[in-house]
């Protein structure tokens, strides 16, 4: 994978980064959700402090994270118990096969 150097800006800052060239697109919509979100908590509170601000935004983003993954996690638990019960139903339904065939 080829890499790239890039120059991103959050809350004023700029940061230079060297990324896959396949992240570029995901880093640059990160950094476009954060200052997003960082003007979002700007407007809405009286928060001037950017270091107030950037703890706001990561908390807010970070748990919308967990919940996500959260939700990932049962939802994968709950297909992988679909697939379990359809495969028992495949054996069963080859067994009932097997003792007509006799």
């Amino acid at each position: 994978m080829s890499e790239v150097n890039i120059k991103v800006e959050i809350a004023g800052s700029i940061f230079p980064l060297k990324v896959n060239t396949n992240d570029e697109a995901n880093i640059t919509e990160a950094v476009n959700l954060i200052n997003t979100k960082i003007a979002e908590f700007q407007k809405n509170y009286a928060v001037k402090d950017k270091k107030d601000v950037l703890s706001m935004v990561m908390l807010q983003l970070v748990s919308q994270l967990y919940k996500e993954s959260n939700t990932a996690q049962t939802e994968l638990s709950n297909l992988k118990k679909v697939l379990q019960d359809v495969e028992l139903m495949l054996i069963q339904h080859k067994q009932n096969i097997s003792n007509i065939n006799e």
